[in-house]
């Protein structure tokens, strides 16, 4: 056989010996090599392979060092992967790349066998074998070997059997570590899986709200805890009830897809209202949330009880029209039933309608002498006595004090009116019995039927009030028709009429301001602006005369310019006096016919740059009614005036067409809480609970919220123990002169605390 390198001399029995030592020596280690593949756990890194193969080599071979090239993804390069001495990096690169350009290294690659060459320095004989299985070929094994005696053909098989054993052992850690790798991720995702699932779980079951997990039909597939609270029923018991719809009390036409369909239209500041039934059969108003799970067409349901809401809700909405003491419809319900039947009977002439304005005669007397407690109890029973008088068709509102009005829809003619008239007056033939008191109680009433005169609801009200107070003259216990005084009225309104435009010009128009407080101080806030008729013949003429004979005439914008550039020189005179008036807040009222004006915030402008005042100080009072006659024109008005600097306040907030949602759709700065509201506030707890919650509502909404009305020491520790702002109301003070307002900011000036 052909040695590499002739050595010291043996006999042919010692070197035969010494080859099959070597030989069994290496073989031994491609068995251990096998072992290793099966068992590639016990392999740390490639290099550990690699010295694995290197140590089967070296029982044969006179090794130097070794370097191992791996082959590149495209299978068209090899790069240097690792040389057993680092000292021998470059002498290692330099070597193979001589042997890639004498293609020794190509040759290799493709026999798959071993090659041998010399070093281009000639100092090593370099072993060269490729490292690859039928799959794949992993690169190219060097081994730079020493001078020694070698048998070549013995080499060659043992190395070709050892590389072999060597790809393999490499194919299989790959394998091996690409499982690992597998299993290390299948872990990880398992771990978050469980982790995805437990946050899942904990969130579904604490999100506060009811929540159920449905599928495509609305069959129930998971429950939270708060659901099984809220329906009443155990988990266990859902079975019989196993679809969403199945707790809706929407009919048998209602659906999921329905539901879906609606969720997907629904206005977020509107969402549709379902009735949820409970195990008990109590019914409650649901808001849903509905959302797409993102598994297996599955939706999440979350249920928001807004029955409370809706209660209270109710509650104010029948406080707004209603009357807290008699319950009846107060005087903005009747004044809109009146609008309508004033608006049927244009449409239909055949239509006619009566309209009665009763007033207790001498109940201030009770109210006097018993005190007001009977007096209230006497309001109620008078109440009921005239709505047990009238049919359902028809309208009995109490209209302010001891007023009350009766609205007769649908008569045929005077005397229908004239039947229903004596019954009312027939319920007081006899006494009437408070506690262990016979109280005696007459009427007053002035009839208007619509087959007599053609009129606005105000005039209506109007002329039926002028004719009660007809029926008191004429000694009371009676009634008088309108067309009794008809003339008589009308000639009083065209000289009111003729004589406010020449009261306009003349200056016959003054102010009287109210303080307005801050009822956590105690001290002045602002003064309200209210107008004042001194008529030289008349007399001081009310407000509510001649503010709707301005409304109607057209005379409130001229009249209302005459009140901003009185107002604005008052200011302005008293923020150059008293340093702690720049400080103070005017407040004046608007008209709806006003605040629909053109260029309003422009004229406002122009008047207070004439007054020399600043807006940021001033309120503009607006009524609830401005937006149902104009929204959308309002809505600008009082944008153009927010960006003036002016705030924005709802005037009798609670009495009108009262709607939460102006309070998110308007920007308003402040809301007055009617008086009404507050009269009660001390004797009447649903009436304290409303008051509250509209205080809180403003707290949450970041509103400034006055009580109008303020009238005595109860009502106002009431309003404070609430946290309610500001206030206003004869405890304070009655409006006042201007120089008596003077006088008081004087006396704030010198330290004096007002009242």
């Amino acid at each position: 056989m052909e040695l590499f390198n002739k050595g010291p001399e043996f006999s042919q029995t010692e070197r035969l010996e010494k080859i099959s030592q070597s030989a069994m020596e290496a073989l031994e280690l491609c068995a251990s090599m096998g072992d290793y593949q099966t068992s590639v756990t016990k392999f740390k890194n490639r290099k550990d392979i690699f010295q694995r193969a290197v140590q089967g080599l070296g029982q044969m071979l006179p090794i130097a060092f070794y370097a191992f090239y791996a082959m590149d993804d495209a299978g068209f390069d090899i790069r240097l992967e690792l040389v057993d001495d680092s000292q021998k990096t470059d002498y290692a690169g330099r070597a193979v790349d001589d042997l890639i350009d004498r293609g020794v290294v190509a040759l290799a690659l493709r026999e798959k066998k071993t090659l041998t060459a010399m070093s281009p320095d000639r100092r090593y004989k370099v072993l060269i074998h490729s490292l690859a299985t039928t799959s794949k070929t992993y690169g190219v094994f060097f081994c730079f070997l020493k001078d020694g005696p070698v048998e070549k053909a013995i080499v060659d098989k043992i190395t070709t059997i050892i590389m072999k054993s060597t790809g393999y052992a490499l194919e299989n850690f790959e394998l091996y570590q690409l499982v690992h790798q597998k299993n290390d991720e299948l872990v990880e995702k398992n771990f978050q899986v469980s982790k995805s699932e437990a946050l899942y779980r904990n969130t579904f079951e604490n999100t506060g709200n009811p929540t159920i997990v449905v599928d495509i039909r609305g069959a129930i597939v998971h429950v939270n805890g708060q659901f099984a609270e809220f329906s009443g029923f155990e988990r266990r018991d859902f079975a019989d009830r196993r679809n969403i719809c199945d707790f809706l009390g929407s009919g048998s036409n209602m659906d999921f897809a329905k539901i879906l369909y609606i969720a997907e239209k629904d206005n977020q500041d509107a969402p549709t209202e379902y009735v949820f039934i409970n195990s008990r059969n109590e019914h409650k108003i649901v808001f849903l949330k509905i959302s797409l799970l993102g598994l297996e067409d599955q939706y999440i349901v979350s249920f928001a009880d807004v029955t409370p809401l809706k209660e209270a809700e109710r509650q104010l909405q029948f406080q707004a029209f209603h009357d807290p003491l008699t319950c009846l419809p107060n005087r903005v319900l009747f004044q809109d039933r009146l609008k309508q039947a004033i608006k049927k009977k244009k449409r239909y002439p055949a239509y006619n309608y009566a309209l009665i304005f009763i007033d207790l005669d001498r109940f201030k007397s009770v109210n006097d002498t018993m005190g007001h407690n009977v007096g209230d109890e006497l309001l109620i029973q008078v109440g009921k006595c005239i709505a047990q008088s009238v049919r359902e068709i028809d309208t009995v509102a109490r209209f302010g004090g001891d007023e009350f009005l009766v609205l007769l829809e649908d008569i045929q003619d005077k005397e229908c009116c004239d039947i229903v008239a004596r019954r009312i007056l027939g319920q007081f033939r006899e006494p009437l019995q408070i506690g262990d008191q016979e109280i005696i109680m007459t009427l007053s009433m002035g009839i208007l039927i619509s087959t007599e005169q053609d009129l606005g609801h105000t005039d209506a009200i109007r002329l039926a009030d002028m004719s009660m107070y007809e029926a008191k003259r004429q000694g009371r216990n009676c009634m008088v028709y309108t067309h009794q005084i008809q003339n008589r009225e009308i000639e009083q309104r065209l000289l009111l009429e003729n004589n406010l435009q020449k009261a306009i010009q003349k200056g016959e128009f003054f102010l009287q301001y109210q303080p307005l407080m801050n009822l956590s101080s105690n001290q002045i806030y602002g003064v309200e602006a209210l107008v004042r008729w001194r008529h030289p013949e008349l007399g001081i003429i009310p407000p509510n005369t001649f503010i709707p004979i301005a409304e109607e005439s057209g005379l409130i914008i001229a009249l209302g310019q005459k009140i901003f550039e009185i107002a604005f020189a008052d200011f302005a005179a008293w923020s150059g006096k008293f340093p702690m008036a720049k400080d103070l807040n005017l407040s004046l009222n608007l008209s709806v016919k006003q605040m629909l004006q053109n260029n309003l915030a422009a004229d406002i402008k122009k008047m207070a740059g004439a007054a020399g005042i600043g807006l940021d100080n001033i309120t503009l009072e607006i009524t609830e009614s401005l937006f149902i006659d104009d929204m959308d024109r309002a809505l600008k008005t009082i944008h153009d005036l927010k960006d003036l600097g002016v705030s924005i306040s709802i005037d009798d907030f609670g009495t009108g067409y009262s709607s939460l949602r102006y309070l998110n759709k308007f920007p308003i700065d402040l809301v007055k809480i009617d008086k009404i509201l507050i009269d009660n506030i001390t004797g009447n707890q649903t009436n304290y609970n409303i008051v509250a919650s509209m205080l809180e509502l403003c707290a949450k909404l970041d509103l400034k919220a006055m009580a109008e009305g303020i009238e005595d020491l109860a009502q106002l520790e009431k309003l404070q123990g609430m946290n309610c702002p500001f206030g206003q109301g004869y405890y304070f003070a009655a409006p006042q002169d201007r120089n008596v307002i003077e006088e008081m900011l004087a006396k704030i000036c010198e330290g004096f605390n007002y009242r």
